[in-house]
């Protein structure tokens, strides 16, 4: 009966199970209610159960029929509740079915709808792309006319800004017109109050012009010597860091001191400085300009109109600048007018002064020689180049020796100044030049430049006629081999530069000597160079010497050594100059003595 028991009490777990799963699917208190009955029999309790009715059998069923209404007791609460909810669940099922139903029906409604929908959404579609083929040119003719709009609104604001500005600017070219009204009209005054007395100043110089250089050429005849002028050159960029001489210039223009470096004596205790004084006709600093230069010399260059032979050279070290002042910079090929040298300034001079007496009736012939003495050979930059070609009509140069080695040389007319550049132009081009260590652009020729003049006016019966010689004269620079570090052509040129300027030397010491009476003999055969500077240096010319020098004290014997030799041409008198000129049809020529009562302008004649 034990066993019986305990069989039923093991079905009802199998059916308390079953609630279990049945609560599960109900309600939440019916799962809780399962846990709770789980707990309470379990296989192990079953176990002790069965151990229990081994033991006391009877004991064990009285407690077993106790557990069991206790457990009755609890079960048909639960029972009761398990019915409440399945009656519950039976009801919501059939609500989920009559939900589901409604569900389906509105799903399938709503499909419907969506199907509709899709349908009328492709035609739309089709519509709207139908549109937008139709649109899209005039959303392009849209876009060009917005464009065009913005363009024109942009062009219109700047239009009416130019209009503004235009407006301001012409009440300020309104305003500016009557203030150049004003001021034209005063400047009219002054106009002619200026002119006015630019009338009475052209009248005063051409009154008094004759006579200044009347007075200039009485000037020279009396000193009677040949003039010379120092100019000390810059430092070039290259000799930036070069210390230079102390050079001291004194206030007449006419006097300089130059020093040599500080240097300890003999015996070591102090500084010493040695110091040599020299005086020429005027000295030019290294802040002189070409004008300033030019315009000392400028009536001796018109001296030549007047029927002399002007002579101009010259002299110095290499790199010294004669180049620079005899032809203004180098390698340029329009140089600026203001460093403009002394032969192109000449030129231009010339031909001003010529075009002048042509209008008072003078009529002049100029004549062109270009020289350049190379290794003691005297070329003819003018000679044409062979016997086949053409050349123009020359005729001797004025002023040349027929004991040389050439008989004559080229002389070529020329109307204008610009004709003569020309020619200067094709001379320095040819002129033997190179590169030393004292110079990179050393001349290694003498150059001569001369302008003969003739010059004719006819006054009734009368025939007055003058004839004068301008020689412009770049030596080359005197050089020390150790220095210049020539070698091979460069040698040989350097040796023949040193023996003409070596000659030059001489004669200008035999002057001195003639001067004072001791000697009669002058070496002008002794070079080329010489020889064609003979009638410039013999008496009958006005001459007139640049000694170029350098201010560095790396050049100071050079520098001295020019500044010697200066000193000794400045002290050779030659001579008074006479003027060459042709008077009421003579054709012998008459040599009228210059001196300081001669008139001695044609100016004064016209």
């Amino acid at each position: 009966m034990v066993l019986g028991d305990i069989t039923n009490i093991v079905s009802q777990v199998g059916s308390l199970a079953d609630v279990k799963a049945d609560a599960e699917i109900a309600s939440d208190p019916i799962k809780t209610l399962q846990r709770s009955l789980s707990q309470e029999l379990k296989v192990e309790e079953c176990s002790e159960a069965i151990e229990t009715v081994k033991a006391d059998p009877v004991m064990a069923l009285r407690d077993q029929r106790e557990r069991r209404e206790a457990f009755l007791e609890k079960v048909l609460p639960a029972r009761a509740h398990l019915q409440e909810l399945r009656k519950r669940k039976a009801a919501a099922e059939q609500r989920v079915a009559e939900l589901r139903t409604q569900l389906s029906k509105e799903v399938e409604d709503h499909e419907n709808k969506v199907f509709a929908m899709n349908e009328e959404e492709v035609q739309i579609s089709e519509t709207l792309d139908v549109a937008k083929m139709e649109v899209a040119p005039i959303d392009m003719t849209h876009e060009r006319l917005s464009n065009g709009v913005e363009a024109k609104a942009a062009e219109l604001r700047r239009n009416r800004e130019e209009v503004k500005t235009l407006a301001d600017a012409k009440v300020a070219k309104e305003e500016e017109g009557r203030v150049k009204v004003l001021r034209s009209a005063a400047l009219l005054k002054a106009c002619l109050a200026e002119k006015q007395t630019a009338t009475v100043r052209a009248e005063f110089m051409a009154e008094n012009v004759p006579a200044a250089r009347a007075l200039h050429n009485g000037y020279l005849n009396l000193k009677g010597n040949i003039r010379v002028f120092c100019r000390f050159r810059p430092k070039l960029a290259t000799e930036r860091s070069d210390p230079a001489a102390k050079v001291e210039f004194h206030d007449d223009e006419q006097h300089v001191t130059f020093h040599s470096e500080v240097q300890k004596n003999v015996t070591g205790l102090s500084d010493v400085s040695s110091s040599w004084d020299f005086g020429f006709d005027r000295v030019f600093s290294s802040a002189s300009t070409q004008e300033d230069v030019f315009e000392e010399i400028s009536l001796l260059v018109q001296s030549a109109l007047d029927g002399y032979k002007v002579a101009i050279f010259a002299y110095g070290q290499t790199g010294g600048g004669k180049t620079y002042t005899m032809d203004g910079p180098q390698g340029l090929s329009d140089p600026p007018a203001e460093s403009q040298g002394v032969i192109p300034r000449t030129v231009d001079l010339i031909f001003a002064e010529v075009q002048e007496l042509r209008e008072k009736g003078w009529n002049f012939d100029v004549n062109c020689t270009l020289l350049e003495v190379y290794n003691e050979a005297v070329h003819d930059i003018l000679a044409p180049r062979s016997s086949s070609a053409s050349v123009p009509s020359t005729t001797p140069a004025a002023g040349t020796d027929g004991r040389q080695a050439v008989d004559q040389f080229t002389a070529r007319k020329v109307e204008n100044a610009a004709a003569v550049h020309r020619l200067l132009t094709r001379a320095a081009r040819e002129r033997h030049v190179a590169s030393t260590a004292c110079n990179d652009r050393s001349s290694r020729s003498h150059a001569v430049f001369q302008l003969s003049l003739h010059g004719q006016r006819s006054s009734g019966d009368e025939l007055e006629e003058v004839s004068g010689l301008l020689s412009l004269v770049d030596l080359a620079g005197s050089e020390r081999v150790e220095r210049s570090q020539v070698t091979g052509e460069r040698l040989k040129e350097a040796q023949y530069i040193n023996r003409s300027l070596s000659a030059l030397g001489d004669v200008i010491e035999a002057l001195a000597r003639r001067t004072s009476g001791n000697g009669s003999h002058i070496p002008y055969r002794n070079s080329r160079l010489t020889m064609l500077l003979k009638e410039s240096l013999g008496g009958e010319s006005k001459a007139l010497m640049f000694v170029n020098v350098s201010p560095c004290v790396h050049h100071m014997q050079e520098t001295l050594s020019s500044l010697r030799f200066a000193s000794k041409v400045h002290a050779c008198n030659i001579g008074v100059a006479k003027r060459c000129a042709v008077e009421s049809g003579h054709q012998k020529a008459k040599e009228l003595s210059a001196q300081f009562t001669w008139p001695g302008s044609l100016a004064r004649t016209g």
